[in-house]
Order: structure tokens, then sequence, then C-alpha cells
């Protein structure tokens, strides 16, 4: 028999469907700025710390992602079953207090330890404010609630990026870990104090929301639908591009132009702030309003969006002026984000209720071990290794030696190769177009099945 919710008596004395959003979206916002604030700073990090490029990958995705893939299915079991607000609250506090202890850092292994707290905050909260937001509204609007909320990642670039560089240069690294990292405690009482955990399923009538269906049945769930995998698989792809691009760009724009890093935060926040956003709401919006007609549009939207980027990044890397670089990489992140908030959508309108949170940690986990784990580090190992061969003599021993100041040509290497790097990098976003546009063919049917 279906325990569903009438949504006319699910909705009393809960919170307000678009302060729920807006809320939300603050606290990824800041939760992003936490996350990418080490972008803005790895200039200023690798030359007072002394380490790699791979060094500093290494410590914007594997030590991030690690934890996070060990916890996030776990807790999002427990979210299935539990209060999930409590559990959002408390993982915002974590990731706060956890970015602001970075600045207390005086060795790149406690800096380390540090992030490794943020990964740990972050796999807490994700999945179950996902799940959350898919029980305050319908599914026919949920890619466009999750294109407003996926909004948090290019403002908390925006933030991030030209704060976290302002500050760097004028009070020191350290400080921006502080500054960026104290709001999300205010944020997680706020969440706490004004936040009702909806009952679950009340968007989804005739759906029996009584029982949580074992971990199983949701691996099931995607192993049964070809065109969820070719979707999960090219958002893969697109993540792993985007992480590893975005992660030195900063980085790129300070070696190659010579801007300061207030200057080259700016920039790179603008870049990922406003095109990045109106990306995030055509692909939202054009996902739902398209795919009303035919399904498929949800997944062809981001395939042509993944393929028309990766031109546009690689000549950015090959401009002559920071204006001109400035110019082609936003009209490439005006293309690059329509899959996330569409992929989103369509993960959460192919689970039952109580699945949710699980399938959004699964996602979570593939996107963070794979994309913000290895993007990073391989692109920053790819640097090192071009920089090496650009570079006579022993690169390593010549330019991250503490005792040694770089000179020109350690500075020059590391252009270069950071340039090679970040032209081959791109090319991942082709393939992802590949997968996105293979899931489209088969999703109307895939959607339309019950179990």
């Amino acid at each position: 028999m279906s325990t569903a919710v009438s949504p006319s008596l699910a909705t009393d004395k809960q919170s307000s469907p678009l302060w729920v959003l807006i809320l939300f979206t603050v606290v990824s916002m800041f939760g992003f700025v936490d996350r990418i604030i080490v972008q803005v700073l790895v200039q200023p990090i690798k030359g007072e710390l002394h380490v790699s490029d791979a060094d500093m990958g290494l410590l914007g995705g594997m030590t991030f992602a690690v934890l996070y893939a060990v916890l996030s299915i776990p807790i999002a079991r427990l979210a299935e079953r539990r209060n999930r607000m409590a559990i959002i609250s408390i993982s915002t506090a974590l990731w706060s207090l956890a970015t602001a202890v970075s600045g207390l850092a005086t060795q790149f292994s406690q800096l380390l330890l540090a992030r490794v707290g943020v990964g740990v905050g972050e796999a807490a909260g994700s999945p179950a404010t996902a799940s959350v937001i898919a029980d305050y509204f319908p599914r026919q609007r949920r890619a466009s609630a999750m294109a407003i909320y996926g909004l948090a990642i290019p403002m908390g670039a925006l933030l991030g990026g030209s704060a976290g560089g302002f500050i760097a240069l004028h009070w020191g690294w350290r400080a921006a870990f502080v500054i960026v990292g104290l709001p999300g405690a205010l944020l997680a009482v706020m969440q706490w104090l004004t936040i009702r955990d909806p009952v679950r399923g009340q968007n989804d009538p005739g759906i029996d929301v009584s029982a949580t269906p074992p971990f199983a049945a949701v691996l099931r769930r995607f192993r049964d639908r070809p065109s969820l995998l070719n979707i999960i698989f090219g958002a893969t792809l697109a993540t792993t591009a985007g992480y590893g691009v975005s992660y030195f760009l900063s980085a790129y724009l300070t070696r190659r132009f010579g801007l300061d890093y207030a200057h080259a935060g700016l920039v790179f926040g603008l870049i990922t702030g406003i095109p990045a956003s109106l990306s995030f709401l055509a692909g939202g919006f054009l996902s739902d309003w398209a795919g009303r007609r035919r399904a498929y549009w949800y997944a062809l939207i981001p395939a042509i969006g993944a393929a028309l980027c990766a031109p546009f990044y690689i000549a950015a890397v090959h401009a002559d002026t920071w204006m001109i670089a400035a110019a082609l990489l936003s009209i490439g992140a005006l293309c690059q984000y329509a899959y996330v908030p569409a992929c989103a959508a369509i993960t959460q309108n192919m689970m039952e209720p109580r699945m949710r949170a699980s399938a959004t940690a699964v996602t979570g986990l593939i996107y963070t071990l794979i994309g913000q784990g290895l993007g990073p580090l391989l692109v920053g190992a790819s640097s090192d290794h071009f920089a090496r061969r650009a570079f006579t003599g022993h690169f390593d021993l010549a330019c991250h030696t503490a005792v040694i100041v770089p000179g020109p040509a350690c500075n020059q290497a590391a252009t270069s190769g950071l340039e090679m790097a970040l032209t081959l990098w791109p090319l991942l976003y082709l393939w992802s177009g590949v997968h996105l546009a293979l899931g489209a063919r088969t999703l109307g049917r895939d959607l339309a099945r019950s179990g």
C-alpha cells in the first residue's frame, strides 16, 4: 500500500521552498569558497612552502576527495533514515572551521590535514542537501531548482577568487583561509533554526516512502539505466576537466602575464563567476523547458555545451594578452556548466525519495574522487613533467629548494609546463560530450521506468 503524503498536507508547518533554496545556495556558495580558495592561493603557498605543482594539485584535490569518498555513502545512508537538517547543519560547521584552521598551518603537512577536514564536512552535507531540495520541488521544476542551487559554484568562485587574491596580497594566504572560513559557522546555525526537514516523497505521489531501500537497490537503479551510466560518465569527464583547468588558472595568469595575486584572483573570479552563472541557469531552465517536449534534451543540451567549450579553453591558453585570454575563457565558461543542474536533476528523477541522498553520494563520490581528486593532481603532475623537459638542468633541485630563489629560467619552464598541461586537459570536454549525447538516446525510456 502506498504511503505517499498528499502535497497539500505535507507542506503544513514546513519552510518556504524559496527560502530553503536561497539559504542552501548561500551556504553552498561559502562551501565552494572554502573549497576553491586554495586554487587562488597556489602561487603564494607554493612560493612560501617550496612545493611543486603536483603537491599543490594534491592539496586541492585528493586530500579533499579521499575522506569525501570514504564517508559520503555511510552518511548518506544515515540521511535516508534520520533528520537531514541536523546532518547538514553539523557538516556546515565542520567544513567552515576546517577552512579557518587551514590558516594556522605552518607546514605543508598541516595544511594537508586541514584540507582533509574540509572534505569530511562536505561529504556529510552535500547528499542530504540534494535530497531535501528534491522533496521541496516537483520533478518538472528540479532542474531549475538545481540550476539556482548550482549558482553557488560560480558565485563562490567569484567571491573566493576576488576576495582570496586581495586578502593574500595584503595580509597573506593564511588570513585568507581564516576570513572565508568563519561565516559558515553562522550559516550552520541559521539552517538549523529556519529550515525544517520536509516530508519525504511529498512531491512524488504514489511512491512508497515508508521504508528505506537497501543500498544494493540504489546501485541496481544505476546499473539498469544505460542512459544514466553514460550521463554520469560524461559528467565525470567534464568535472575532471573543469577542476583540472580551473585549479591552475589563477597561477597561469600570474606566471604567463605577470598579474599579481589580487588581479589574477579577480580575473579568475569574474571568469568563473558571471559567465558560469549564466551557464548554470541556461543549463537548468533550458533543460526543463525543452525536456517537457522531449526528454533527451536534458542530456543533449549539456552535450552541446561540453563540446563547444573545449576549443575556447585551448585557444585561451595560447592568447597573447590576459584580456584576450579572459575573453576566450569567459566564452568557454558560458558553455561549460550546462551539464551540472541537468545531470543532478536526471539522477534525482530516476531515484525513489529514500534513494536520493544515497544516489547523490554515489555520484558525488565519483565526481569528487575522480574529478576533483585526480583533475588538479594530474594537471599539476603534467605541468611538472613538461617543465622538467623545458628546463636545462635539474628542475626540482634548481627551482623547488628552500635555500634557492627561483630565477627567470625556472619561471619560464614552469610557465611552459603549465601551458602545455592546460592545452591538453580541455580535450576531455569533447569526450564528455560524446557520452552525454549517447545518454540522450534512451533517456526518455529510462525516466519512464518505475522500477
